[in-house]
């Protein structure tokens, strides 16, 4: 039991803790999913306050015992389909003790568009105790449209205009200006489904970890039924930064023998980004 629930919490690292911000409000800004004709479509203009390069690392923690460790970066910019996108890239992996009776060792990848802060492209590459898993989602916002490759097996199909995947809705969240007691909306695509879910900011409160003490939001995801590892059982926490920046500091849910925590130990952001445009021309041009 402590070994499954411990795989389920390093996927809440690099999965479930981005997924519970999805298709939302942003302040000044109205989303909607209406379908539009590619004669007529537009990018939409978002300003974010992302790093061009930044990485955190995460040691996961059940009760007192390190159980693993999960790395969130920003890999600078890439060109998805004639359109600059952020590289992000995150990796789980179990420590050496948990690796006898259950090896994870996961990477997932997103682009997200630099104008528009939706996602481009996911792929995730997955070996969790002998189980593997390779897959690529493609997205056309366009004609918010999907194209899956799941292990070499393609499948087609609609999706939410302007969605975003399990690691870019992460990303997205924290462009907000998040409030106490409001509740935030969004579309994120998993696999060959998307499905709109909500975060809650519920209060303040300083966290001291390992990476230094911050002044954090509380955000409470509202999680999904039957949905694998999202499913609504029991409480997820996730603590921000109450700043710009909004970097995830501590992730916390209960399970029936304990709890499992991920606290930020490391964190380094390598480029301040200070004219977004400048960097996209640039990346256009190259």
């Amino acid at each position: 039991m402590i070994i499954k629930k411990f795989k389920i919490i390093l996927m809440l690292l690099i999965l479930s803790i981005p997924i519970y911000a999805q298709e939302a409000s942003r302040k000044g800004v109205v989303v909607d999913n209406v379908k539009t004709s590619t004669d007529s479509f537009k990018w939409r203009i978002l300003r974010g306050n992302l790093p061009t390069e930044e990485s955190l690392v995460f040691n996961v923690y059940w009760q007192f015992i390190k159980v693993g460790q999960g790395t969130l970066e920003i890999r600078g910019f890439e060109n998805i389909n004639d359109r600059i996108a952020y590289h992000l890239y995150s990796q789980a992996k179990s420590s050496p003790f948990f690796d006898t009776f259950f090896e994870v060792r996961d990477i997932n990848q997103s682009w997200l568009d630099v104008e528009s802060l939706c996602s481009l492209r996911y792929s995730a590459n997955i070996s969790e105790g002998g189980w593997k898993k390779k897959e690529q989602v493609d997205f056309d916002h366009v004609n918010q449209k999907f194209i899956l490759n799941d292990n070499g097996s393609i499948k087609e199909g609609n999706t939410a205009l302007w969605v975003q995947d399990v690691i870019s809705a992460l990303y997205f969240f924290r462009t907000l200006d998040l409030e106490v007691g409001k509740e935030y909306i969004f579309d994120a695509h998993s696999g060959d489904k998307f499905w709109a879910l909500k975060t809650k900011v519920t209060g303040k409160e300083t966290i001291e970890t390992k990476a230094g003490t911050f002044n954090c939001l509380i955000l409470e995801p509202v999680l999904r039924e039957n949905a694998g590892i999202f499913q609504a059982k029991g409480r997820l926490q996730v603590w921000v930064t109450d700043d710009d920046k909004k970097i995830p500091v501590k992730m916390k849910t209960k399970i029936p023998v304990g709890s499992i925590i991920a606290e930020l130990a490391e964190y380094q952001n390598k480029v301040p980004k200070e004219n977004i445009k400048e960097d996209e021309n640039d990346n256009k041009t190259n």
